[in-house]
């Protein structure tokens, strides 16, 4: 019975049915009679790791080389089935640009790909570009890093699939914090729980991919826009809707025990009258109430923009080359931080 209400609040949850011909079961450190409890009751097959599911492996460890091999053997055979065609040096740049670059952006918005299939991939587009094929070698005039500048620094515009890589995996980093689907309010019940999205510690016992979404969360911050409204999401401590900065990354945690407010929070809290009116009873605090006055508060409700106020998350090639640029950044081994909402 608790089998088939897991199963129907899957398919409520979801909206997805499951079938029998379709599904199957993994197990991890269960006992062989329970096991075999759950296959009778639900006429699934069993099956082991690693499987792969819409084309990428699904693995519970870091991503390796091995199990990039397909990515690989794809980018290679398109490129060798070209090679014997009569190609000039601009049609192979456009067939770069066009399809091979494009085709591990699937696998680079999923995983961070290792620096040795990335080394890989840029390997076959540098032969391909050259004129080389397979495991034939002609000798590149140019840097590939320079080949990967934009055309205005001197470059022929190639995406850099390592920059590219990190761009494309910012996009977990928005939809964590604006989307409302299945997979997101999971990460919220299960991995962010009480605390901040800001202020979760990567150094804990993670899971591989979860880890590189933590990691990124530095990358996101030098394109996110928060507009505060009416402090109705934002965390009002770890929220870094402070001009682009948290309360807790400028002042630290004694301005919170200084105001007499919770860590949870909201900025709502200190809004009065369409402004904000912080409590004076440090020096901090003083000082965060002068420097709030140019933020505009309105009647509608908090937003956050990529890049620019009024954008959604949008990849553009002028994005990667910053992705490793310094900016001031929130302080992200801090495990009290609390908030449910969007900060």
């Amino acid at each position: 019975e608790v089998i088939k209400q897991g199963v129907d609040h899957f398919k409520e949850a979801s909206g997805l049915a499951t079938g029998l011909e379709k599904s199957s079961i993994f197990f991890g450190n269960t006992n062989r009679r329970t096991r075999d409890l759950i296959l009778r009751l639900t006429q699934f097959r069993q099956a082991t790791l690693p499987v792969k599911y819409l084309g990428l492996p699904l693995i519970t460890s870091g991503l390796t080389k091995q199990d990039c091999e397909p990515l690989i053997e794809k980018i290679m055979a398109r490129a060798n089935s070209w090679v014997s065609k009569s190609l000039s040096y601009a049609c192979r740049l456009q067939l770069i640009e066009s399809t091979l670059a494009s085709m591990q952006v699937f696998w680079a918005s999923t995983f961070l790909l290792p620096a040795a299939v990335i080394k890989e991939c840029e390997r076959t587009l540098r032969r391909f570009l050259c004129g080389g094929s397979g495991n034939s070698y002609k000798r590149s005039l140019v840097n590939w890093s320079k080949v990967c500048l934009p055309r205005q620094e001197g470059g022929l515009g190639i995406k850099s699939l390592k920059s590219w890589n990190q761009a494309l995996l910012l996009k977990q980093n928005w939809i964590l914090l604006n989307d409302h689907s299945l997979w997101v309010q999971w990460c919220k019940v299960n991995l962010i729980k009480k605390h901040s999205f800001w202020t979760l510690s990567s150094y804990d016992s993670l899971s591989w991919s979860w880890k590189q979404i933590l990691l990124l969360r530095n990358a996101a911050l030098n394109y996110l826009r928060y507009v505060c409204g009416k402090g109705d999401k934002f965390s009002l401590w770890y929220g870094p809707w402070f001009h682009g900065s948290s309360i807790y990354a400028a002042y630290g945690n004694r301005v919170i025990y200084d105001s007499g407010m919770e860590k949870s929070v909201l900025v709502h809290e200190v809004i009065v009258n369409d402004q904000c009116c912080w409590p004076s009873t440090s020096p901090e605090l003083i000082d965060i109430q002068s420097r709030v006055k140019d933020i505009p508060i309105t009647s509608s409700s908090d937003h956050i923009f990529w890049e620019t106020v009024g954008s959604p998350f949008s990849i553009k090639y002028g994005v990667a080359p910053f992705l490793n640029s310094q900016a001031h950044l929130l302080p992200l081994d801090c495990n009290s931080g609390c908030s449910k909402n969007l900060g």
